[in-house]
């Protein structure tokens, strides 16, 4: 079974089970609880087999055509080179440091997030100047591997609308990963080229990017705005209404406000155990992500700890 499916198949297994948790929760039901526990199984089943599918695939690989002056003769200019490799890797380390522990990383990046991923320029052909980089997949037990969900978050944040949901993805990815992709489109700004990103990810889905010179500079200007408040601890209380596997909560308060709440990977456990419907109770931080280009500020919030449920 493929990547897609697998992925699919999970998602279908806990819907199912948030429907049979919803019922239970109606009163308690022998049949109902012995359906559930086999639904519990077939999910762990089906995550090992998409672990496993996975493993098998290694390697992501990401492509970088670079277009202007200084590129379109198939080759690129060794200091170009080791910038635009340096801020790219930045901003796919930072972001998977984000992913994986719930905050912004100041100083070195620990090997034990950027061995996993592995990063590596791997060949250059001609066609304008086409780069290519890998990285591993190294998939968790629950088959989420951080390069993906990092790439992932990286082209939902390009493909964002300007004026709405920016915030959001710089949120996802850290100030650290972001200033790192401004640093990066400044670069090709500077050297007047233009750039098309393009992914295939696990599930064959196909991400891509087109950076004209227009669109770089204004996304350069905004991202490089936006700047953060030192968090403070608050408590986020509602019914839960998105539970996304790659680090995402959106969570409806009574005033009908609907919080959107971000998770690191070592609580995936945790969150997993939620489900859609959900009144929970969760300590957070709440920080508020201040943008100087725009004057806009939102306050954003990420998980500690899952408080109840019920």
């Amino acid at each position: 079974m493929n990547i897609k499916n697998l992925e699919a198949k999970i998602t279908q297994a806990e819907t199912l089970l948030d429907s049979k948790f919803e019922q239970l929760s109606q009163g308690s039901d022998f049949a109902l609880e012995l359906s559930i526990s086999s639904l519990k199984a077939h999910v762990r089943d089906l995550s090992f087999q998409l672990k496993t599918e996975k493993e098998q695939r290694k390697k992501e690989v990401i492509e970088l055509r670079l277009m202007g002056y200084e590129v379109d003769n198939g080759s690129v200019p060794l200091e170009l080179l080791a910038n635009l490799s340096k801020y790219f890797s930045g901003l796919i380390t930072s972001a998977s440091a984000k992913l994986k522990i719930g905050q912004d990383v100041s100083g070195v990046i620990s090997s034990e997030i950027t061995y996993p991923l592995n990063l590596r320029f791997a060949d250059i052909a001609q066609g304008s100047s086409r780069l290519f980089i890998t990285g591993d997949t190294s998939p968790d037990l629950f088959g989420e591997s951080l390069l993906e969900n990092s790439l992932n978050g990286l082209f939902e944040l390009l493909n964002s609308d300007f004026n709405e949901g920016l915030s959001d993805q710089v949120h996802f990815m850290g100030l650290r990963s972001t200033h790192n992709l401004a640093e990066f489109l400044k670069v090709l700004r500077k050297r007047s080229i233009e750039l098309e990103l393009s992914w295939s990810a696990p599930n064959d889905t196909k991400h891509f990017w087109k950076g004209r010179r227009d669109k770089i500079e204004i996304l350069e200007k905004l991202l490089d705005g936006f700047s953060a408040s030192e968090p403070v601890n608050t408590t986020v209380v509602g019914v839960v209404e998105l539970i996304s596997r790659s680090g995402k909560l959106d969570i409806r308060q009574a005033s009908d406000e609907l919080v959107k709440v971000t998770y690191s990977k070592k609580l995936f456990e945790d969150v997993r155990k939620l489900r859609l419907g959900d009144v929970v109770r969760l300590d957070c931080k709440e920080t508020t992500i201040f943008n100087s280009s725009t004057e806009e500020e939102k306050k954003k919030y990420s998980l500690l700890r899952v408080l109840w449920e019920h």
